[in-house]
């Protein structure tokens, strides 16, 4: 796990939870990404504006 106390959250890893039903809502801080990955859901320069970002898109 990360702790992100400035947010109040924990990163839990999804893969350490094998019955967790996971549906992925968009990809953060993807201006910096290596691997472009064309799946439709939104795409973050950084973080939405509810985690302290700009909620600016990248286009895929």
């Amino acid at each position: 796990m990360i702790h992100h106390p400035d947010f109040g959250m924990f990163d839990v890893f999804a893969a350490t939870l094998p019955s967790l039903k996971f549906e992925p809502i968009g990809h953060v801080n993807y201006a910096e990404t290596v691997l472009p990955i064309r799946d439709g859901l939104p795409k973050y320069r950084d973080f939405p504006v509810e985690f302290g970002g700009t909620g600016e898109l990248v286009d895929e």
